[in-house]
């Protein structure tokens, strides 16, 4: 027993000279770990020399100190984060985050699956999760309403270091927004000559030339055009040049001019742009034969631009969430409009260099997942991850309306998708279904008021005329930006629709094995493609025919054809969402990436393989993909390291 006693003895003296020794370092807040038995923390006995211990007065410790006592009382300031009265506080300038630290509940005497030790473990999961969410807020820079390009440029030090600079942007944007860039609204008759018939002729003809056109596509060049992942693409719809839209995760939307001759890589007199003077049209730019070459149609390649990679902007748009969707106004081609996860809808207006927040949500949970423009620009459809569907009409101030909050309880986690009249969404319940926007418009609703406004800033006279006053204190948002009005799902919409006046609401819905990641409608109107986790791209025939009557379509809503493709992408690769081409010249075909490192453009008739695009510089999955609206055969692809391929006609010498 004496030795026991000794043994114990011997071993709390060295426990408080290791206490003593680390409170001399500055760091005995990693000691207050230590568990109330008298047991040695993990920092106390990293921190104590080999076996013995050692002693604050100059003992037998073999180890010098990693750290000197004033650089540790920082380390220690910024961990602590204030709670000693030394550190910042998590509201203050500059400060860090707190940081919790995890004890073990059997040194705590509590007994595993007790009450009190599931209110430990619950309300330690809470601190981690509100933690982590104020260090989400923190870490966001809150835009202003309106944002100037030169701004947004200015703010990545990427464009200072590569030498792009805002002004240039402005310039070339302005000069883009002034062509007649618009892409009419498609007008399709409908007879027995068109694509869409069950002819075997005109679905063989039309696909026939939908080969020849993306026969001739090669690879032209790459680019880096944003620092993080991509999770969103889009091509302006000017015909004469290739003007590639890209935004990552970080809230940056990054401009690639990809004809732009900007030297990188181009021999010296590659960069003579007088040999170019007088040229027009898409890829106008030196081309040089190619030498020793055997197959005919390859005989005139542009080599120069395999090496160039055009030039970049980058522009911090968004708060740093992802930007999940961008769209170009279909009618003029002059404004951007881009949706991020921090809750906001942006229009960039490329004459006048601006983006203005015209849209928000007020839970910082319910993150845009994705949003459509109407044909004729005027009207904006969004679904977002808490089931919610919003309508934005930009001809009436404050013409907001958010529809539905919940369907039954399962987030909208696909997309909308826009015809005419008619809506897609695709969910995680594993079904597409198709909504008659008619019916939204006449089901009760209820006039929406933002929470959480400072009650001093309401009092404030002059708080209208400032614009930090105007803000909300969790989101940022200017309470102008939300919704006018409300309907609720349980309370106004499923009662509606179960009435004869709005039976109509719902027109079809189609069940998936998996969830559905995407939906969307071709650009004529009579096609509605899905992706999905069970890997089958589904492709339904939407006959306006069969949306004559105001009642929901009779019988099963089955696909028109299935097309099986790997859609599991994994935690690191960006979800495949198959993209229609827009060009209604062309017969109706789609893009989406491949887990083979290539783009995949398949037909919208009969589901075959038109085009399989790869290059040995593609090294990683390009999960988001992009047609060029007015140049047949331009396909973008980008990944998750924030390179975008372009892959197009090769020029040939006339």
């Amino acid at each position: 027993m004496a030795e026991d006693n000794s043994y114990e003895q011997e071993r709390q003296r060295i426990i408080a000279e290791n206490a003593a020794l680390l409170a001399q370092l500055g760091l005995d807040h990693f000691s207050s770990a230590a568990s109330p038995a008298g047991g040695r923390s993990r920092a106390s006995s990293s921190v104590a020399g080999g076996g013995g211990g050692s002693s604050a007065g100059g003992g037998a410790s073999k180890r010098k100190p990693r750290a000197s006592a004033a650089s540790a009382g920082s380390k220690r300031s910024k961990l602590s984060n204030g709670q000693d009265g030394t550190g910042a506080g998590s509201n203050g300038g500059g400060g860090g985050m707190s940081t919790s630290t995890r004890r073990s509940t059997r040194l705590m005497g509590l007994v595993p699956d007790s009450e009190e030790a599931v209110a430990h473990l619950a309300a330690q999961a809470e601190r981690a999760k509100v933690e982590m969410q104020e260090l989400r807020h923190a870490e966001r820079k809150v835009r202003k309403d309106v944002e100037g390009v030169a701004d947004m440029v200015k703010e990545d030090e990427w464009n200072e270091d590569n030498g792009r600079d805002g002004d240039e942007l402005t310039s070339f944007l302005a000069t883009v927004a002034s062509k007649p860039n618009a892409r009419p609204p498609t007008s399709t008759s409908y007879t027995s000559t068109d694509p869409y018939s069950s002819t075997t002729a005109a679905t063989t003809a039309a696909e026939t030339a939908l080969r020849n056109t993306y026969r001739t596509s090669t690879f032209l060049r790459t680019a880096k055009v944003t620092a993080e992942r991509v999770y969103s693409l889009t091509v302006h719809p000017d015909p004469t040049r290739v003007l590639v839209f890209s935004g990552d995760k970080r809230g940056v939307v990054g401009v690639w001019d990809a004809d732009a001759r900007d030297g990188d890589g181009d021999g010296g007199g590659d960069n003579d742009e007088d040999e170019n003077e007088g040229k027009t049209g898409h890829l106008s730019v030196k081309r040089e034969q190619e030498e020793n070459a055997t197959d005919h149609h390859r005989n005139h390649i542009l080599k120069d631009w395999t090496k160039g990679s055009g030039k970049v902007w980058r522009m911090q748009v968004h708060q740093r969430s992802a930007i999940s969707c961008l769209k170009v106004d279909p009618m003029r081609g002059d404004t951007l409009f881009t949706s991020a996860y921090d809750c906001s809808i942006r229009a960039l207006s490329l004459t006048h260099s601006t983006s203005t927040s015209i849209y928000a949500l007020p839970d910082p949970d319910a993150l845009i997942n994705h949003f459509d423009i109407s044909p004729s620009g005027q009207e904006i459809w969004a679904v977002d991850s808490l089931g919610g569907l919003s309508h934005l009409d930009m001809r009436e101030d404050n013409g907001n309306d958010w529809w539905s909050r919940h369907q039954s309880g399962v987030g909208l986690g696909g997309r909308a998708a826009m015809n005419p009249s008619l809506i897609c969404t695709a969910s995680n319940d594993r079904t597409m279904r198709i909504w008659d926007t008619r019916h939204l418009h006449s089901i009760r609703s209820h006039p929406f008021t933002p929470a959480h406004v400072p009650q001093e800033d309401s009092k404030d006279p002059g708080s209208s005329s400032d614009p930090d006053k105007l803000r909300l204190d969790h989101t940022g948002h200017s309470p102008a930006l939300y919704p006018s009005v409300l309907s609720e799902w349980d309370e106004d919409a499923f009662p509606a629709m179960n009435t004869k006046k709005h039976a109509g609401l719902l027109r079809a819905e189609s069940a998936h094995e998996k969830s559905c990641s995407a939906a969307y409608w071709d650009p004529a109107g009579r096609r509605v493609l899905t992706t999905c986790y069970d890997d089958r791209i589904r492709v339904y025939d939407a006959n306006p025919s069969l949306f004559k009557v105001d009642a929901p379509v009779e019988g099963a809503f089955n696909p028109h054809l299935k097309v099986k493709h790997n859609c599991q992408t994994g935690r690191y690769v960006t979800i495949f969402k198959a993209q229609w081409c827009q060009n209604a010249e062309l017969a109706p075909h789609f893009s989406i990436g491949n887990m083979k490192k290539r783009v995949s453009v398949y037909s919208g008739l009969t589901g075959a393989l038109i085009a399989d695009l790869s290059h040995p510089s593609l090294t990683a999955v390009p999960a988001v993909t992009a047609i060029h609206p007015n140049i047949p055969g331009v396909v973008v692809g980008g990944n998750a390291s924030g390179k975008c391929h372009l892959w197009g006609p090769a020029p040939v010498l006339d």
